[in-house]
């Protein structure tokens, strides 16, 4: 590709003609022209200033006269002057040369474009400069030979309306009226020269020649900024970003005009028009050579701020700004020659950089080594060629002609259509010729249409010639056009054509992104090497768009469609013919070729399209006919056209076959992810319930079952015997918003409002596309459907006509879902089926049994809304496999080894009661009475509602001291196979009893044992009333667990649902095997809640009335209540019962939780436990301050604990454990020193330890065996029990100085 850099160009060409000019002789000179009055001191030189010969013109300005124009600056501020009716007139400068650069000299407009090229544009100014007052000027007219050499003329602009106003002809683009102002207004000038000379920021035109005749020529020269008038009105505003699709950018400028300053007129660098040339007798010729057109602005281009874009104001109707050429009227030819030449930066409606208009008159351009680049404009900014369709009465057989040879045309910015446009389109004649000859076309910005426009009915030859786009659109487009394009590589094509063909021979395009070809009604004929590679569509068509219009290939002929793509159909190539005649639209050409070794060959790789056909869409190649008469080898048995075609072409990384030819859709086929299948119009039946979405997987396709996206039109039918026999069809809806199927299998989404009984029916699918254009013939698509009635737990609806929630869900706010038939719940809700098969309901799921969360199920499977594996009604049980644990709500595989785990759990028992025993560690001391209450409430009330599964191993040991310390297992186990939650029940029972059972045998046993007599006789009752108390929370609760119950909400309008347990929704509350657990709760309750509780409470009233024949039985378990009440003042010895009735108070709401919120609870127990800890501390119940503190310290702990949780619950929305390890540790800690203290006083007394020691071997092992120590038995027999007991008072005394005084001791069980 050729690559011409224009700073080295213009800078290069100029120099060589200032070099010329140096080295000639130097002119001879009729005047000279000095800028300020000084002269040179030869003699006899007439020498003034350009402003005193303008004042005497008629003595000065001569035929065969020279005006030699000394370096400097010429002022000139007479307005316009005249040079008329001369000849051989010469302006030459005698200075040197100044290297100027474009973006320098004037105004810059900082429209850049992103290419990496130099761009820097220089050229020679000379330095004898005339410099005008923004209002002054040249006219030349009638002048034969004028010459203008090494001259600088700036910052003129005459008023020439008046003198253009004899030319009143207009053509339909300009008007000449519009042009006010010119620098050098040339009219019926003979041989003109212009020499090494620039023309600069003018006011209007730089240049006008009207009828510029004979051999004229314009060498070396410079047009640069003008107009200027317009651009120094123009004020920059900002800049904005016009991206591409390929990422690359455009900096177009914004600009606003101060109209209040000047009406806007035409203007720019240099124009020439030629009008009513009949009476000249030679046709005129104009050479342009090595020059410079940059920066021309005319008044019908503005960048305006509003609209924050170029404008173009629409009366104006551009000359060109660059270079113009107007051919008016009259019928000879003009010949005109640009080589050399650079144009950049002109602005203009139409042809900014070079604009060509044709009327009444044959041309013959030719335009060779130019360089063309940024111009802006709407239409044709680097080039615009245009003859008038208006027919004249005399054609003549002159031609008109357009030749483009090695040229470069780049960067252009066309806002609307076409870098270049050539039209030529509805001539009378019809031969007008158009060669491009090695030309480069590349990077011009084109928003809408292509980059290079060919509009005509006449042939256009294009050889050598490279065209390719990097700007944001672009291409070639001709339209009615009969051309011939050979050697040559374009952008872009737009083609209209009638009749002719279109000859594209040895040539390629590429990285165009508004297609590579378009064409109109026209025929184009592929052949030799042609490359179309890298083109992208805004539409259809990436490399060829084809509208009415057909291709032929002519062999020899390799075609590659390389990396085309589009944003929707066919990625390589695109047609589109309106009705259709049968006829293929792409045919061959091969004279020479076979079937098996074509001529022709069509090489496609990597074309992809978004919408459908990756390398062909439409044509109809699976059915057009082939015309055989131009391949004769064919004709004894003329192939199909897509056998020629498959035979001729190579598809390579084409996509799924069936993405790669397709066309309109015609067709609906059934699909997988992996495949289609078009064998069966029948789809697969489907067994749907009302209300039902169902999803038909399909796909639309075209020819050869290619896929092509289309909306899809539906209908339902009803089906007789077969498939083929439907009736009762609805009609489909045609209009509003269709489903669209893609290019993979996509479904088709039908939802079905039926009535919910047994029957089957028919959803007929059709391509939208298809049902307007061939209906009758398209191939039908029909899914079978059978409708049932609603599942269960849904109901149908008869206005909607499908399966909704069940009234009973709808009271509970579940949601439905009937395509996938399931329910939605959160919270506690529960929803499911009972064993009798009705719907059931419940909003108040026992805690941690169900998912709080949303969960959806069907209610085959309602067991998913359970948690920790658990199942059944309310979750009640667990599933298959499993078993209830100790400690926790979950469901955990077990084995029958577990009963094994009694044996330890039975020794515990043993060595509590032990400890206890050894310890003195009862409720009669009074240190462990504020411990207790701690656990009592704490495990319920705050342990049991908290989750479990974020807990470390030491979290765990601590929450399993507390479940000891109320008498539970503590760890999470069971103890057979199957173990359900009415098992579980029954041991939570048994083990507190089992405790009990050992102290009252041990208690009835020392009846008879005196041995057994001697160990309990001292706190056998304490350590029972311990035991009572700490069994009292694990009864209670458990009894609670027993009697509680639910009804269930359901859909049974008999409403004689029994209650169930609330513990096993499974089982019927206290019928069954629950209703031997039930006598089991009433037997603990009246046995020993009821009774204990009431005893503790009424005591003190009881003993005060023991007197009473009705209340001596009182006095017999004296010992036991002094038990309660001997660490409490006398007036609070009622203080026991309260201790009760606050663990009652709190029990009820832990043990149900009913609201299921542990926010309440927590609540609860910092509001009771605030006005029990205001209580205790205002009362002061205890004897001793220490036991106040204690009890205290318990409270403060479980009031802050439960404020933290709740805190934390309310702000963060999550649990934290630290709070609750904090707590119970340091609960821990306290008790453990209270343990020592009991230890302390045990053996600060060691001699009395040993003396009771040595006597309990005595009586109870019958023997003394002690190292150091010789007593016989029979000497201690003899001591007395009294000195037992005498030692026994002691060691009493010496608790009581730690714990205070008691009022009532500890008795020992009488024997009667």
């Amino acid at each position: 590709m050729m690559m011409l850099y224009a700073q080295l160009t213009v800078f290069y060409l100029l120099a060589s003609y200032a070099s010329g000019s140096a080295k000639s002789a130097g002119p001879a000179c009729t005047y000279t022209v000095t800028p300020n009055g000084t002269c040179p001191g030869s003699v006899g030189v007439i020498c003034h200033t350009l402003d005193f010969y303008i004042q005497n013109a008629s003595v000065y300005f001569l035929s065969n006269s020279t005006f030699c124009f000394l370096p400097g600056v010429h002022p000139m501020s007479s307005g316009r002057f005249n040079v008329e009716n001369l000849s051989t007139v010469t302006f030459v400068g005698l200075g040197t040369f100044n290297q100027m650069s474009v973006e320098h000299k004037v105004i810059t407009f900082n429209f850049t474009v992103s290419f990496n090229e130099d761009r820097n544009v220089t050229f020679l100014e000379p330095t004898a400069v005339i410099r005008c007052d923004n209002s002054s000027g040249f006219l030349f007219n009638n002048i034969t030979s004028l010459s203008l050499i090494n001259l600088t003329i700036a910052n003129c602009g005459a008023n020439v309306s008046e003198t253009l106003s004899y030319i009143q002809k207009t053509s339909p683009i300009i008007s000449i009226s519009l042009v006010h102002n010119v620098a050098v207004l040339m009219i019926n000038v003979t041989n003109l020269v212009i020499e090494t000379t620039s023309i600069q920021n003018s006011t209007g035109y730089g240049l006008m020649g009207i009828n510029i005749l004979g051999q004229s020529q314009i060498t070396g020269s410079s047009f640069v900024g003008n107009n200027q008038f317009v651009k120094s009105n123009l004020q920059l505003y900002d800049q904005t970003f016009t991206y591409c699709n390929d990422g690359s950018y455009y900096i177009a400028p914004r600009f606003y005009v101060n109209d209040a300053v000047h009406e806007l007129y035409a203007g720019g660098n240099a124009v020439f028009i030629y009008d009513e040339l009949s009476n000249y007798s030679t046709e005129p010729v104009l050479n342009l050579s090595s020059c410079l057109f940059a920066l021309g602005v005319d008044g019908s281009i503005l960048l305006g701020i509003e609209q924050k874009q170029i404008y173009f104001n629409p009366k104006f109707k551009s000359m060109g700004t660059g270079l113009g050429i107007l051919m008016l009227h009259n019928f000879d030819t003009v010949h005109i020659n640009v080589a050399n030449t650079v144009l950049y930066r002109n602005q203009a409606f139409y042809g900014g950089n070079l604009n060509f208009q044709v009327n009444q008159m044959s041309s013959d351009i030719i335009v060779s080594n130019v360089t063309s680049f940024r111009a802006i404009s709407l239409i044709g900014g680097g080039l615009y060629y245009f003859i008038n369709p208006t027919p004249y009465p005399t054609l003549g057989n002159d031609p008109d002609s357009l030749t483009l040879t090695n040229s470069t045309f780049s960067s252009d910015y066309n806002y609307d259509y076409f870098g270049i446009d050539i039209d030529m389109s509805n001539q009378v004649r019809m031969n007008t010729v158009v060669l491009i000859e090695q030309c480069v076309l590349y990077g011009n910005v084109v928003l809408q249409s292509s980059s290079l426009s060919i509009s005509m009915d006449n042939p256009v030859t294009v050889i050598n010639s490279v065209f390719i786009t990097t700007g944001c659109y672009g291409g070639i487009g001709t339209y009615q056009t009969k051309n011939v394009y050979k050697n040559c590589s374009f952008d872009r094509t737009n083609i209209y054509s009638s009749e002719s063909y279109i000859d594209f021979i040895d040539s390629s395009i590429s990285n165009s992104l508004l297609s590579a070809f378009e064409l109109y009604y026209s025929h184009l004929r592929l052949a030799g090497n042609v490359s179309l590679i890298n083109n992208t569509a805004a539409s259809n068509g990436g490399a060829l768009d084809l509208h009415n219009s057909d291709v032929t290939f002519q062999a020899p002929l390799y075609s590659k469609f390389i990396n085309n793509s589009a944003v929707s159909s066919g990625g390589a190539i695109y047609t589109f013919t309106k009705g259709g005649n049968g006829e293929c639209v792409f045919q061959y050409n091969d004279t020479n070729g076979t079937l098996e070794n074509p001529g022709v060959h069509l090489y496609f790789e990597g074309n992809y399209a978004k919408v459908a056909g990756n390398v062909l869409y439409g044509g109809d190649v699976d059915r057009c006919s082939f015309d055989c008469t131009l391949v004769p080898q064919y004709s004894a048995k003329c192939p199909s056209m897509i056998t020629v075609f498959n035979k001729t072409a190579t598809f390579i990384n084409s996509g799924n076959p069936s993405a790669v030819i397709s066309s309109a859709p015609q067709s609906v086929c059934s699909c997988t992810n992996y495949s289609v299948d078009c064998s069966s119009s029948t789809g697969a039946g489907q067994i749907v319930y009302p209300g039902q979405t169902i999803n038909i997987p399909i796909i639309t396709v075209g020819q050869l079952n290619g896929i092509s996206p289309d909306a899809i039109l539906s209908y339902t039918c009803e089906v007789g015997s077969t498939l083929n026999s439907l009736f009762n069809c609805t009609t489909p809806v045609v209009s509003g918003n269709q489903q669209q199927t893609q290019q993979y299998c996509t479904n088709y989404v039908y939802e079905v409002i039926e009535k919910d009984y047994i029957h089957t029916f028919a959803i007929v699918l059709v391509p939208k596309t298809a049902y307007f254009n061939f209906f009758g013939g398209t191939l039908k698509y029909a899914a079978l459907v059978t409708v049932l009635p609603c599942p269960f737990g849904f109901i149908w609806n008869s206005t909607s006509y499908s399966c909704t929630c069940a009234p009973l869900l709808q009271k509970f706010d579940v949601l439905c879902d009937i395509n996938k038939q399931v329910v939605t719940t959160s919270g506690t809700l529960w929803v499911g089926n009972t064993s009798s098969g009705d719907l059931a309901a419940h909003d108040h799921c026992p805690y941690d049994y169900c998912n709080t969360s949303f969960i959806t199920f069907r209610f085959s499977d309602q067991d998913e809304q359970c948690a920790h594996n658990r199942s059944g009604i309310l979750c009640g049980g667990c599933k298959p496999n499993l078993s209830a644990i100790f400690g926790s709500a979950q469901c955990k595989p077990c084995t029958y080894h577990y009963i094994w785990l009694l044996i330890p759990i039975l020794l515990m028992g043993t060595v509590l009661m032990a400890l206890i025993f050894l310890l003195n560690c009862t409720v009669s001391v009074g240190t462990i009475n504020g411990l207790i209450l701690f656990v009592n409430i704490v495990r319920p009330g705050v342990i049991n509602l908290l989750p479990t599964n974020n807990q470390n191993g030491f979290e765990k040991f601590l929450v399993v001291f507390v479940d000891w310390m109320n008498l539970d297992l503590g760890i999470e186990t069971c103890f057979y196979d199957g173990m359900d939650t009415y098992a579980k029940t029954w041991l939570e029972l048994l083990f507190p009893v089992y405790l009990l059972a050992m102290v009252a045998a041990i208690i009835i046993g020392s009846r008879w044992s005196s041995k057994l007599a001697w160990i309990s006789k001292r706190n056998a009752v304490p350590v029972l009333a311990t035991l009572i108390l700490l069994s009292y929370t694990t009864l209670f609760q458990t009894t609670v667990t027993i009697f509680s119950f639910t009804r269930l909400d359901t859909d049974n309008s008999a409403d004689d649902n029994p209650p169930v347990w609330l513990a096993d929704g499974n089982i019927v509350y206290a019928q069954g095997r629950h209703a031997y657990l039930f006598i089991a709760g009433l037997v603990v309750m009246a046995v020993f809640i009821i009774p204990y509780t009431s005893l503790l409470l009424v005591a003190p009233l009881l003993q005060a009335k023991s007197h009473l024949k009705l209340c001596q039985w009182v006095n017999r378990l004296k010992p036991f209540i002094d038990a309660y009440q001997a660490p409490f003042k006398d007036r609070y010895r009622y203080w026991p019962g309260i201790h009760l009735v606050l663990r009652v108070m709190l029990y009820l709401p832990f043990t149900t939780n009913l609201t299921n919120d542990i926010s309440i609870n927590l609540l609860a127990i910092i509001l009771v436990l605030s006005f029990y800890f205001g209580m205790i501390n205002i009362l002061s119940v205890y004897k001793n301050w220490f036991l106040n503190l204690l009890e205290t310290f318990f409270l403060v702990n479980m009031i802050f604990l439960s404020a933290a949780i709740l805190y934390n619950l309310v702000t963060t929305q999550s649990f934290n454990w630290n709070i609750v390890t904090a707590s119970i540790l340091s609960a821990l800690l306290v008790s453990v020193v209270v343990v020592l203290c009991h230890l302390y006083i045990l053996f600060k007394h060691n001699q009395r330890f040993n003396t009771i020691a040595l006597e309990f071997e005595t009586r109870i092992m019958g023997k003394v065996n002690r190292p150091n120590t010789v007593v016989a038995y029979s000497d201690l027999n003899r001591e007395s029990d009294n000195n037992i007991n005498a030692v026994e008072e002691k060691l009493e005394v010496s608790m009581a100085d730690f714990y205070g005084s008691t009022d009532s001791r500890e008795p020992l069980m009488e024997d009667n």
